[in-house]
């Protein structure tokens, strides 16, 4: 039996795994609608369900080969957490087809499914660590705990400083250090190879984020505009209170004035659109050369 749990990679694999978890919700209120975001909890805890079944199953063939399971397992988890949302944008799921479509939800299904993986795989890496060090439960689980609340707190604030396709890009890469750091930990004799392979994954995904968007909802109201000729988004901004997309429309000038009356006599002044999660848009109106353009605002409903 090995003296020493890894501790480090453990903290790692629960800080990525809970932080993952937030920005899928993130992530779900961008591409579908924010009421998506809630089933992301369900979904975690179907991958951790999952994980307890196999090792109940399987229990003592992975504790015998504990380094090399518990390595494999994190592994997998920073290659799954991309790829397979990835492969999850390309499953043609329309929450409003649901009820008439049974396909919806067989779609809905294979998403759930297919998004449980990365969490099943570190659930399986914590779980395995468990049963081999019962003697350092204690140590194990605060470290897990700590790893948990940081990792969630961390991809908040990581939340203000990237947009969120490139946050997942880099829980990816945190699983890829934590197999680095376990093949350290668990002193492996293949930890050359699982280094260096690591590091090129961690390089393709480097690269891979540069190149990769994330697929809206066709439904959604930004994807609908962008269908107007003349139309770009110029400018974006993310926070963990929203994606902001802005859009500019040089040919068909956006006219947003809710309410406004058919017996007005002013037009509104040029318009920026701008959208919060690709939905919900308002406008950013041009600065006024004198306040009687702003006229036609006392002609809305809003006035009353």
């Amino acid at each position: 039996m090995r003296q020493r749990p890894p501790y480090y990679s453990i903290t790692l694999i629960s800080a990525a795994s809970l932080a993952y978890e937030i920005l899928l919700m993130r992530l779900f209120s961008i591409i579908q609608w924010h009421h998506f975001a809630f089933m992301i909890i369900g979904l975690a805890l179907l991958g951790y369900g999952i994980s307890g079944t196999i090792i109940a199953i399987t229990q003592q063939k992975l504790s015998d080969k504990y380094p090399a399971s518990y390595i494999a397992c994190l592994f997998l988890f920073g290659l799954s957490s991309v790829s397979c949302f990835l492969a999850a944008q390309s499953i043609p799921f329309n929450a409003e087809e649901i009820f008439w479509d049974w396909r919806q939800i067989v779609y809905l299904v294979f998403l759930f499914l297919l998004l449980s993986i990365p969490f099943f795989f570190a659930a399986t890496a914590i779980c395995l660590t468990f049963i081999n060090y019962k003697k350092q439960i204690a140590r194990i689980y605060a470290l897990d705990l700590f790893g948990a609340g940081a990792g969630s707190l961390t991809m908040i604030l990581l939340l203000f400083l990237v947009f969120p396709l490139w946050a997942l890009f880099i829980i990816a890469i945190v699983g890829l250090i934590a197999t680095i750091i376990a093949s350290w930990e668990l002193h492996s004799n293949k930890r050359k190879w699982i280094s260096a392979g690591s590091v090129f994954c961690i390089a393709v995904a480097v690269i891979a984020g540069f190149s990769t968007e994330l697929k809206l909802s066709p439904y959604k109201s930004l994807e609908q505009s962008l269908l107007v000729n003349g139309t770009k988004v110029i400018e974006q901004r993310s926070s963990p209170l929203g994606f902001l997309s802005i859009l500019e429309s040089a040919e068909i000038p956006l006219r947003h004035a809710p309410g406004l009356s058919l017996n007005s006599n002013r037009e509104p002044l040029a318009q920026l659109g701008v959208f919060t999660d690709g939905d919900n848009m308002s406008v950013i109106t041009r600065l006024p050369e004198n306040i009687e353009q702003l006229a036609y605002l006392d002609q809305m409903t809003s006035a009353l």
